[in-house]
């Protein structure tokens, strides 16, 4: 092998490293990929919503949560909300008001 085949597979050997340390070892990994992590300031709370019978109501209830400041929408389902929350920006009065104007019932 002469030398310039020496120096392509150094560079070459470099980029992958830099690959390798860029994409894996210098982010922070996620604690688990189901899991949305949550702030220590944040509640978080599964509403059981009457009412939901199809896709369009998932979709209007999580559109009318995400309007809300301070909340994030971790699943909506027929019949389920689970949200985080965080008290000082919302209350838990204004999520289950926000999901009644769209005209479900929030079980208490």
């Amino acid at each position: 092998m002469d030398t310039t085949a020496w120096i392509v597979t150094l560079i070459g050997l470099a980029a992958m490293a830099w690959v390798v340390w860029y994409f894996w070892l210098s982010e922070p990994r996620a604690t688990t990929p189901n899991q949305p992590r949550i702030s220590a300031m944040k509640t978080q709370e599964t509403l059981q919503i009457e009412g939901m019978s199809c896709q369009h109501c998932v979709h209007a209830v999580t559109n009318a949560l995400k309007q809300l400041p301070g909340v994030e929408v971790q699943s909506v389902e027929i019949g389920r909300a689970t949200v985080a929350y965080d008290p000082e920006q919302v209350s838990r009065d204004q999520i289950k008001a926000a999901i009644e104007a769209e005209g479900y019932t929030v079980a208490t």
